[in-house]
C-alpha cells in the first residue's frame, strides 16, 4: 500500500471515530452577502454518517438578506434518515433517499435551520449543500396544469438596484416544469436572468426579453435575477406550469424520436403523456418501437387510430414492433400508476407513402453517396424488401463500402446482384467492401418476421477499372516500390492484378514485401520460371523476400468477395547472384563466387521456425566488402574485415536475408546456417 493510501486510510478512520462518537451536533454558520459557502454531514462523501445521530445547522445571514440552500448531492436511507429545512417554525423542505442535485429552498428572513436525523440501522454517504444570500424571490410548488404568472419585483414599472432574486419552482414526483418568458427588458449585459434545470444552467438572458419556453425535466427549476447599481429597466413577466408530457408531432421523411421522460432511466409515477401525430394528407404514419419496458400490470402504452380503434401495450416487448396508421393521424398515449415503474419506451416516428414500393434508383458517380436500410440507424421493420438499382457511366465499375451491417444473421439478408455473376450475400454484424465487374448493380435487402436490428449503411461510388492489363517493371540497382491498388485504403474485391518484374540478362530480381494485410481468401502468389516460389495471405510479415532463379518474377494479387483490407506494399531491385533456401537441420555452406557482386540469400523455414545464421571464425572481407543480415526488415548486423570469433544470428520472423556486397576478386565468405523449432 502506498504512503498516500496509508494516510488516507488513517484519516478516514479518524473521521469515523469522531463521527461515530458524536450522536448530536449543533453548528452555527454565518454567511455574507458577497460569498457562498458549503456544508455537509460529517465525513461526506468518504464516510457514511453515524447511526442514531442528530445534526443541526443554524444558518445566519446579514439583516435584510435571505438564504438560499441548494443541495449539490445527497443519499440517505429512504425510509428513516431525513433532512429537514426549517424557516422560522415552518418546514419548507423534507428530503430522504436520493436527493436530486439542485434541490433548493429560499428562506423568508435572514435565518434558516437545517436538521438531519438517522435511525439505528443503515447509513449512507449523507449530503452536501451550498448556501448563498438573496434579496427577493420565493418557493413555488408547481401543481397546476394551467399557467400562473411570475414577475420581477416592481413589474411593469422598474426593478430595483442590486437585486439578487431566486424563485425555486419544484414539482411533486419529479414532474417536469415549464417556464415561459413572455416579455420585458433588463439593462443589457449587466442585469440578467438565469434559468437552471437542477444544477445545470439552461439559459441566460439580458436586454430585451421575447417569448421563449424552457423545460426542467429534473423537476426543479430555479429562476434567478441579478441587477447592478446602475440603470434599471422594466424587468420581466413569465408564466409557469406543469410541463405537458408529450407534444404535437408532424411526421416527415426524417425520423423523429418519441420517448418517456428520463428514458432509459425510470419514468415517474402517476404520469400521463400524449403525442398527437399527423402527416401530409396523402401520407400515412409509421411508428416503430425500438425498446419497451414498462410495469406490466399497470403502466400502459395506447395507440389510437382515427377510427378510434386502439392497441394497448405493456411490459417488456422486443424491438421492432411497427404500427402504421390508416390515414394521416395517429395518437400515442402513456399512463403510469402511483407506484412501480420501468425504463419506459423509445419509438421512431416517420411518414410513409402508401403508394410507394421500397425501390430506389441511383446514378453512381465518382463522389461517394450514402445508401442505407429504411430508418437506419434505428430499427428496420419486419417483412420488408427493398431494392437499390445502381448505374454508373460506361467503362466504369461500382464500389460499395458497407460501413456498418447489423442484421439478423440467419434471415435478414443483403443481396448484391450483377449480370453474369453469382449473387453475393451479406448479413450479421460486419463491414465489407464490394466491387462490381461492370457498371450496373442491384442491392436487395429483405427481412423476415422475427428479430430486427439497425440494418446497414454504405457508400457507393464509381471507379475506373483497376488491373485491366499486366504491369511491366524493370528492376535495377536502385530500389523501387509498388503496391496493391488504392493502398493503404481498402482494395477492390473480385480483381486480379499482375506485375512482371524484369531485369538485365545474367541478373536476378529481389522482391521484399514491406507490409500488408489481406482479408479472407485474397492472396499474393510469386512465380519464378520454375513455378510458384511464395504464397501470402492474412497479415504479411514485414521483410518477407524472394529472389528469382533467372531474370524475372511474376506477382499475382487475387482478391475475392469475402472481405477487403489495406492490401500490400513491396520493394524490388536487381542482384548479381543469390538463391532461396528452405532451411533444413543440416548446416550448409554459403560462399559467393568471384567478381564484382551483390549477392542475396533468402533463408526461410516452414511454420515460422527460427533460422540460425552462423558466421565462421576466420572469415576475411577486404576493404569495401561487407555482409548484412536482415531479420524481416530489421538489420541485425553489418560485418566487414576479419571475423575473429564465431557469430550467430537468430530470426524472429522465420526467415533471414543475407546480403553480400563485394568490390574485389576475393576468396569469398564462408558461412553456415541451421535452424530449430521455435520454442
Amino acid at each position: 500500500m502506498g504512503f498516500v493510501a496509508v494516510l488516507l486510510t488513517i484519516a478516514i478512520q479518524l473521521i469515523q471515530n469522531r463521527v461515530l462518537s458524536t450522536s448530536s451536533v449543533v453548528l452555527d454558520l454565518q454567511i455574507s452577502a458577497e460569498n457562498s459557502s458549503t456544508f455537509s454531514t460529517p465525513g461526506y462523501p468518504l464516510v457514511p454518517y453515524s447511526n442514531d445521530a442528530s445534526y443541526e445547522w443554524r444558518i445566519q445571514a446579514p439583516d435584510g438578506l435571505r438564504i438560499l440552500i441548494t443541495f449539490i448531492a445527497g443519499r440517505t436511507e429512504g425510509c428513516c434518515d431525513r433532512v429537514q429545512v426549517i424557516d422560522g417554525g415552518d418546514i419548507i423542505g423534507k428530503f430522504s433517499g436520493k436527493i436530486i442535485p439542485g434541490t433548493s429552498r429560499l428562506s423568508k428572513g435572514n435565518s434558516l435551520h437545517v436538521t438531519f436525523s438517522s435511525d439505528e440501522a443503515i447509513s449512507f454517504a449523507g449530503f452536501e449543500a451550498k448556501l448563498a444570500t438573496a434579496t427577493c424571490g420565493g418557493n413555488i410548488e408547481v401543481v397546476d396544469d394551467n399557467a400562473l404568472e411570475l414577475t420581477s419585483d416592481g413589474w411593469p414599472n422598474a426593478y430595483g438596484n442590486n437585486e439578487k432574486c431566486f424563485w425555486v419552482l419544484y414539482g411533486r414526483e419529479r414532474k417536469q416544469i415549464q417556464l415561459d418568458l413572455i416579455e420585458g427588458s433588463t439593462e443589457p449585459d449587466n442585469d440578467h436572468i438565469e434559468i437552471f434545470n437542477g444544477l445545470s444552467i439552461i439559459a441566460r438572458r439580458s436586454g430585451d426579453i421575447t417569448m421563449e419556453s424552457f423545460i426542467a425535466d429534473s423537476g426543479i427549476l430555479i429562476l434567478s435575477f441579478h441587477s447592478n447599481d446602475q440603470e434599471v429597466e422594466q424587468g420581466f413577466r413569465s408564466a409557469y406550469k406543469k410541463a405537458k408530457c408529450g407534444f404535437n408531432a408532424t411526421a416527415s421523411d426524417t425520423p423523429t424520436i418519441l420517448s418517456t421522460p428520463f428514458y432509459p432511466s425510470l419514468y415517474p409515477d402517476d404520469l400521463s403523456c400524449e403525442w398527437n401525430m399527423n402527416a401530409a394528407a396523402d401520407k400515412l404514419i409509421e411508428l416503430t418501437f425500438m425498446e419497451t419496458d414498462t410495469e406490466d400490470c399497470c403502466d400502459f402504452i395506447q395507440i389510437t387510430y382515427d377510427s378510434d380503434e386502439t392497441r394497448q401495450l405493456s411490459g417488456k416487448i422486443p424491438a421492432g414492433l411497427v404500427f402504421t396508421s390508416t390515414n394521416n393521424n395517429l395518437r400515442l398515449s402513456f399512463n403510469s400508476d402511483y407506484r412501480g415503474s420501468g425504463p419506459g419506451f423509445r419509438a421512431v416516428l416517420r411518414e410513409v407513402d402508401p403508394t410507394s414500393s421500397c425501390v430506389y434508383s441511383e446514378f453512381v458517380g465518382e463522389t461517394p453517396k450514402n445508401i442505407s436500410s429504411p430508418l437506419y440507424p434505428y430499427i428496420y421493420h419486419n417483412n420488408m424488401s427493398c431494392q437499390w438499382i445502381l448505374q454508373a457511366n460506361d467503362q466504369h465499375i461500382i464500389r460499395i463500402d458497407f460501413l456498418e451491417v447489423k442484421t439478423q444473421d440467419c434471415c435478414d439478408i443483403i443481396r448484391i446482384r450483377e449480370s453474369g455473376q453469382r449473387d453475393f450475400t451479406l448479413s450479421g454484424d460486419t463491414s465489407f467492401v464490394w466491387t462490381s465487374k461492370n457498371n450496373y448493380v442491384e442491392v436487395i435487402f429483405s427481412s423476415d418476421s422475427s428479430v430486427v436490428n439497425k440494418g446497414f449503411l454504405a457508400t457507393v461510388q464509381s471507379e475506373e477499372p483497376v488491373c485491366q492489363s499486366q504491369i511491366n517493371i524493370f528492376a535495377n540497382s536502385t530500389t523501387g516500390y509498388f503496391s496493391s491498388p488504392l493502398y493503404p485504403t481498402f482494395y477492390s474485391s473480385g480483381v486480379t492484378c499482375v506485375w512482371n518484374l524484369m531485369t538485365g540478362w545474367g541478373k536476378k530480381v529481389v522482391i521484399t514485401f514491406l507490409e500488408g494485410i489481406l482479408q479472407g481468401n485474397t492472396y499474393i502468389r510469386v512465380y519464378d520460371r520454375s513455378g510458384p516460389v511464395l504464397r501470402l495471405s492474412g497479415t504479411i510479415i514485414p521483410g518477407t523476400s524472394r529472389i528469382s532463379t533467372y531474370d524475372f518474377l511474376v506477382i499475382n494479387f487475387v482478391t475475392d468477395h469475402s472481405g477487403s483490407a489495406a492490401g500490400f506494399r513491396a520493394s524490388y531491385h536487381d542482384a548479381n547472384y543469390g538463391q532461396n533456401y528452405e532451411v533444413s537441420k543440416a548446416p550448409m555452406i554459403l560462399s559467393p563466387p568471384f567478381g564484382f557482386l551483390d549477392c542475396f540469400w533468402i533463408l526461410y523455414a516452414t511454420e515460422k521456425n527460427q533460422v540460425y545464421f552462423e558466421s565462421l571464425q576466420g572469415n576475411y572481407l577486404l576493404s569495401g566488402d561487407y555482409v548484412e543480415i536482415f531479420d524481416g526488415t530489421t538489420l541485425l548486423a553489418k560485418m566487414s574485415g576479419l571475423t575473429v570469433t564465431k557469430v550467430i544470428f537468430t530470426s524472429t520472423t522465420g526467415f533471414l536475408k543475407v546480403h553480400f556486397h563485394g568490390n574485389y576478386l576475393v576468396s569469398g565468405i564462408k558461412v553456415k546456417y541451421r535452424y530449430r523449432l521455435q520454442r
